[in-house]
């Protein structure tokens, strides 16, 4: 069964209900968009409550009925990993206010979704609109291409937003890829002796390289700050899998940082990756994750 989301407010919803629970009622057809409430969902195991879900041979990506997305690796039995390492791809809407601060909206619950397309895990394109409470509308875009899955997405209104800038971003939340016996200063280096995080620094172009057992502080001016243009993770926990990020040109900036407000701590333990695109710009290409 597919595992835990993030629902709006930070706390954890599962993708997979009760089995033989029905699809969300309440859609009607106008025209050529499904109007509902959440997006329409599968209602078969393990695939329920998904809108859409796709299969590769190492990873599985989902997207549930309320448009936030998981990527799932798979281990070698592939099998499913544990919920604890799922990546959360989460689309939102990014504002900075008239003092310079950024925060962030989810969009709203259980409403406000409309999409032309019905549930499925054959999709190659998927699209679908969505409002924040405040009445920010977006269009989120996804396409499934093998080893890559390509994100886009834009703001078509900003609503009753006051801030000075509005954009559509996608905040990528990394978990930590290993048990917490891992704290252990010597286990961790001899099991992550191999480990390494690299990435492009977007304002010179210099390689860096970070060991993920070694506390950092990833938005210093030696290291992220000013944004990146590529990042590789390759870890073992991963399952033998690299992950890769960067944008379709490998040109475009995104924020590489420590997870939530924290100000240093060990990859290993996790990090997050910020794309965003402001509203009416049509010069940021899509971000693009690979799974190689």
């Amino acid at each position: 069964m597919l595992t835990p989301m993030m629902n709006k407010s930070g706390m954890k919803t599962h993708l997979v209900r009760i089995a033989g629970s029905c699809v969300y009622a309440g859609a009607i057809l106008l025209g050529p968009t499904l109007q509902a409430q959440r997006l329409p969902s599968l209602s078969e195991t393990p695939w329920t409550g998904i809108f859409s879900g796709h299969q590769e041979r190492g990873y599985e990506f989902g997207i549930n009925d309320e448009g936030q997305m998981e990527l799932i690796l798979m281990d070698r039995n592939k099998q499913r990993v544990s919920h604890t390492r799922i990546i959360r791809v989460l689309p939102q809407v990014m504002i900075e206010n008239d003092q310079g601060n950024t925060y962030y909206r989810s969009f709203k619950e259980d409403e406000g979704f409309a999409t032309s397309l019905k549930a499925g895990l054959d999709h190659e394109d998927v699209k679908f609109t969505a409002e924040t409470p405040d009445g920010t509308k977006v269009e989120v875009t996804v396409k499934y291409d093998r080893s890559r899955i390509i994100l886009d997405g834009k703001v078509l209104d900003k609503g009753d937003v006051k801030g000075t800038k509005v954009f559509f971003a996608y905040k990528v939340r990394f978990p930590s890829m290993y048990p917490s016996i891992y704290t252990d200063e010597k286990k961790a280096k001899t099991r992550m002796r191999k480990d390494r995080v690299r990435f492009i620094r977007a304002k010179d172009g210099k390689r860096v390289m970070l060991k993920t057992y070694e506390e950092v502080e990833i938005l210093s001016e030696e290291n992220a700050k000013g944004g990146i243009r590529k990042l590789e993770s390759d870890m073992d926990g991963q399952e033998g899998k690299k992950l890769i990020f960067e944008t379709l040109d490998k040109k475009g900036a995104f924020t590489f940082k420590n997870p939530g407000k924290s100000d240093k701590g060990k990859l290993w333990e996790g990090f997050e990756l910020i794309w965003s695109r402001p509203m009416g710009d049509t010069t940021m290409k899509p971000f693009v994750i690979e799974v190689k």
